[in-house]
């Protein structure tokens, strides 16, 4: 199969956008705002946006409708637990057309590994050790999201000793690394954030808001930065 977003992050520090909602409008906005990529959410309780998703049936045509407006890749979280992510489960999302599946290594099965019909981007919380990002050397896992920061500092600026953990996490896990908008990132953060090694930003409701207006706003302002620094603008 193609896998959308593993080329995309070849190819580029690519801009994703993760929704606050499974909302039309709101991915909409992401698009015209000019995401790269799109990520929304299933059976999960969104600590950043406090949102409750439901299961991915309860969206049926949601994947269709998105690619309808948006030909890039298209993921989701599909459970915020090991038990709820299951073969079903991944059926339903690859039949949908989803690319790429995005959850906590803790979250995450083990067949997963072995899922070759999806790509895989799988995150690391602040406690996982160097040896464990080490070892994701040695599994076909397509993507590390690194998801280190704790929960009780969300929306604080990003630092210097952030930018030290992602590049330890780029250069152990000889993955692309995804950074996901756990502390309050701006446009001013990325030429640092891009020094470390990292392939892709994904901006979520800390940065976003959960407004349609609020995300293609800053979509369309990331949007801008991002191309510049890609050598683009």
């Amino acid at each position: 199969m193609i896998k959308k977003l593993v080329d995309l992050l070849e190819q580029k520090m690519a801009l994703i956008v993760s929704v606050p909602s499974n909302s039309l409008p709101l991915i909409q906005a992401a698009v015209e705002g000019g995401a790269d990529a799109i990520k929304i959410h299933f059976n999960v309780e969104h600590r950043a946006s406090g949102m409750t998703f439901g299961k991915p049936e309860q969206y049926a045509g949601l994947a269709e409708e998105i690619a309808r407006i948006f030909p890039g890749p298209i993921g989701c979280v599909p459970g915020d637990s090991s038990e709820k992510v299951t073969k079903e489960t991944i059926d339903r999302l690859v039949g949908y057309g989803f690319d790429f599946v995005s959850l906590y290594a803790h979250h995450a099965p083990a067949w997963i590994c072995t899922e070759r019909r999806i790509s895989t981007m799988v995150a690391v919380s602040g406690d996982y050790t160097e040896r464990e990002a080490a070892s994701f050397r040695t599994l076909p896992i397509d993507v590390l999201e690194a998801s280190i920061v704790p929960g009780t500092e969300y929306g604080t600026p990003l630092t210097v000793r952030d930018l030290l953990a992602y590049r330890g996490l780029v250069e152990a896990s000889g993955k692309p690394v995804v950074v996901p908008s756990q502390r309050r990132i701006t446009v001013d953060d990325l030429e640092a954030l891009q020094l470390t090694g990292m392939r892709g930003v994904m901006i979520g409701a800390i940065v976003t808001g959960t407004e349609a207006s609020s995300i293609y706003e800053t979509t369309k302002h990331f949007r801008r930065a991002m191309d510049a620094l890609n050598g683009n603008g």
